[in-house]
Order: structure tokens, then sequence, then C-alpha cells
């Protein structure tokens, strides 16, 4: 039991050791286990990716040095050997279980956020995460190349992960997207990697509306062109059918096709959506949020520990991933709920140098001492040299 808030502590306030419970139950990870349970990995897991931890030796070090003080922090002290194995035999399922269980939580906070267009908006993407192939012989991709594909749904309205999939550099993306699309009335945001015409037809089945770029090989024809301002940015706007001979099976209803040529690039553009009541203006702008998610990746792999892993097996990777998914929901929740004004890398930052220190969230961002202006005239005068 702990007697005061701590940094990391303040961070799991909100997501309690009980929710963990029932988020993993039924995966069985602490059968058998005495000391170092699942809650435990989890905590070992959160305090290395704030740290910048490389290395489960690092991990080792930081809470051997920092003993006296995990205690009230609610983390333990652990050896290399036992991390490691309990890295490579708890299931990476508990942690996306996990996920989807803070992910409902930020959803439940989020409800009363503004939306940026009528339905929630969701983005599809994915990325890729390079690893050895001579270390990580299972994450098959190229010849002399591994590398495993995070493939997420990203909520727009808020930026924060909505759903996601791990799988190895082999999968296409058109194979996930029937896991990342099963929402009903939503809009959904995403690149041509990801047309699959049976999916897109049970999107469009649910009541959501998908808004893609056209492949160059779609085989269509015509049926009506609806009017657009001719010297707008909009150079065409025509509903189509599909008239090959698998994709007018998969997906028999009109379809519309979308001609855009961007204002500030010059770039033209060719949308494909189910969507027949918009602007054509509105579906571009659609489009553009897409790149809110490549804005995502490239902040959790700037700053968060997903290109160093911990272990080489599939399970430990899949689930220092997760791990990292987590925490960039939890930063979410406690900055929405304590209304911390500092951006996540500001948050995060802070968090690495005071975690085990006796203050909260709230605390750590309200309490910052501006230091005083530097005063040139006191500047020291150095042996030889003249101010």
């Amino acid at each position: 039991m702990t007697k005061y808030t701590t940094v990391f502590t303040s961070l799991l306030r909100h997501f309690s050791r009980s929710e963990f419970q029932s988020a993993i139950s039924g995966h069985k990870a602490d059968f058998r286990t005495r000391t170092f349970k699942s809650w435990d990995l989890f905590k070992s897991l959160l305090y290395a990716q704030i740290s910048g931890c490389f290395s489960v030796r690092e991990i080792e070090t930081s809470m051997k040095v920092n003993s006296s003080r995990l205690y009230h922090a609610g983390l333990m002290q652990v050896k290399r050997s036992t991390f490691c194995d309990a890295l490579e035999k708890r299931p990476s399922d508990m942690f996306m279980s996990v996920f989807h269980q803070v992910v409902n939580k930020a959803q439940s906070i989020a409800g009363i956020k503004k939306k940026k267009f009528t339905n929630p908006l969701r983005i599809i993407d994915m990325t890729i995460i390079s690893l050895c192939l001579k270390k990580f012989d299972w994450a098959k991709f190229r010849t002399t190349k591994g590398a495993v594909k995070l493939h997420l749904t990203l909520d727009g309205d808020n930026l924060i992960p909505f759903n996601a999939c791990l799988t190895d550099g082999t999968v296409h993306e058109k194979n996930r997207i029937c896991r990342l699309a099963d929402e009903s009335g939503v809009i959904y945001s995403m690149d041509r990697g990801y047309i699959d015409y049976k999916s897109l037809y049970t999107i469009d089945l649910h009541d959501s509306i998908f808004v893609t770029r056209m492949k160059r090989n779609c085989a269509y024809k015509r049926i009506y062109s609806n009017p657009h301002e001719e010297e707008g940015p909009v150079l065409s706007d025509v509903l189509i059918e599909l008239t090959g001979p698998m994709t007018k099976k998969y997906y028999p209803k009109l379809l519309r096709k979308i001609k855009y040529k961007a204002p500030d690039t010059g770039k033209v553009y060719e949308f494909l959506t189910n969507d027949m009541e918009r602007q054509a203006q509105e579906i571009a702008d659609i489009y553009k949020e897409r790149w809110e998610v490549e804005l995502f990746f490239k902040w959790i792999k700037q700053h968060l520990r997903i290109k160093s892993f911990y272990g080489t097996s599939q399970n430990a990777v899949n689930s220092q991933i997760l791990i990292a998914l987590i925490l960039s929901v939890l930063l979410w929740i406690s900055k929405t709920l304590e209304g911390i004004t500092v951006s996540t890398f500001e948050l995060l930052r802070m968090m690495k140098t005071t975690l085990l220190t006796k203050r909260s969230l709230t605390e750590l961002c309200t309490n910052i001492s501006v230091p005083p202006p530097v005063d040139d005239s006191l500047q020291l005068v150095l042996d030889g040299f003249e101010c």
C-alpha cells in the first residue's frame, strides 16, 4: 500500500488494478505465478517506456538505484532473468485486452467532445517497424529484412488510438481492414492500400462512410455527373459503377468518384467514397485528416520505445508495442480529466525525470518555476578572455 502519491501512481489513478484484472480475465496469465504477476509486468513495462530504457539491463539498473522509492510508486525491483521470462511467457493478447479497456474508458470521457464532422471520424493506416531478420526470424518481410506492421485505427476527433492489429511484414493491409472497420455510423478515412471492395461493401452495409483514394487500375463506367464549380478545386464529381468481374460482384452499388486539385500543392487526387450527400470539398477535408495518423506514428516512434525491443520473440515485441499504445491513451486520459494544458511531449519529458517523486501529474505541470532572466553583468570572465 503506497503512503503518498507519486507521478507514476498518478498516471494509473484512472486505471486501477481491478480494471486490469477484469481486462485480462480468461487469459490465465498468472497461472502458477508466485511473485512477479502480470500487473507487476505491466507497470514495469510502463516504467521502462516512460523512463526511456533501451534494454532490460538498463531497466534492472534503473530500478536498483531507485529501490528505496519503488514501493511508494507501486513498483517492485525485478531481476533481468525474471523480467525476460515473464515477457516471453505472458501472452500479448492480455495487453490487447488492456488496450481495449483503456480505449473504452477514453471514449466514455470523449463522448461529450465536439466532433470534426457530423459522424465520428476514424483514420486507418499502417506503419512498418523494421527489425533485424537474424534476431527476429519470425518477422518475415523482405529477403534480407524483417519487420512488424502496426495497423491502427485512430480516433480522428481526439487523436488517440481506437483499434490496433499487429502482423508480420508479409501481411497486406487489405487483409486487416475487416478487423479495423467494424463500427456503424462512423466515417473511415484510409489510404488506397486498404481497398478491399468486399470489406468496403461491409462498411456500407453498416451505414458507415468511407473515403479513400482510387486505384489506378480500377475499371468502371460513369453513370452521372454531379454539378460543381468550374473554377474551384473540384475538377469532377461523378457517380460510377464498377465493371471488373470481381469488383462488381463484391461491390454491386454505385460509388462516387471526386477528382480534386489541392490549392496549396497543385497535386491532383481521385477520391472514392460511398457518401452521396456531402459536398465534394468536405470529402476532400475528410481525407486530408488522414495526415493525423502519420503524425501519430512519427510521435510514438520518436518518443516511445518501439524501435529497440526488450525481447526477440513475437510475443515480446507485440507486448512492448501495445504498452506504448496503452501509455499514449493513459496520457490522454490524464490530460483530459486533470485539465493539463502542456503538450504530451512536454508531459512525457517531465515525467521521465520525476517519475518516482512525491507529487501528482497536476502538481508537476502547475508548479513549474520559471528561471530568472540572466544578467549579463554577472557573467564570469575566463582567464585570458574579456567579455
